[in-house]
């Protein structure tokens, strides 16, 4: 009778931890995703001092350069509200939608990198979008 008790508790032992280690897997894979995407929301400012950081920016350009991504959040943001509202109206023509916001997201991109590099300057500009192509492919290799 002890032998198979014993041989009970090693097998529920057996089937036991694998399944809760791959519980714990699961629970870390969550924790990390949504670190990542808290880690993705910076705000204005925390993007201004990276930059000014990574481009040894004046303390003038950082304030104008935080004021820029401010006004481009609280745009997006209004924008992205609008677009909502307009989406649950709308139940048709999402393909000429889609491509409407695809368009003007594209504009307002130009627009603001020109903006940004009247601030920095064309040699600071060059060194940020390397910097952002750097951190593009970062996430890729790591796959």
């Amino acid at each position: 009778m002890k032998k198979y008790a014993m041989f009970m508790l090693v097998a529920m032992l057996t089937i036991g931890l694998p399944i809760s280690a791959q519980n714990g897997q699961r629970k870390q894979r969550v924790d990390d995703n949504n670190r990542m995407r808290q880690e993705m929301r910076m705000t204005a400012k925390e993007r201004a001092e990276w930059m000014a950081k990574q481009l040894e920016l004046t303390a003038d350009q950082t304030a104008k350069v935080q004021a820029l991504l401010e006004k481009q959040d609280a745009k997006r943001t209004e924008q992205m509200k609008k677009f909502r509202e307009q989406r649950e109206q709308m139940t048709t023509n999402r393909d000429k939608n889609r491509e409407e916001m695809r368009a003007l997201r594209e504009k307002e991109m130009k627009e603001n990198q020109a903006e940004l590099e009247s601030i920095i300057g064309k040699e600071k500009m060059e060194k940020m979008n390397l910097l952002r192509e750097s951190r593009q492919r970062k996430p890729q290799a790591n796959r």
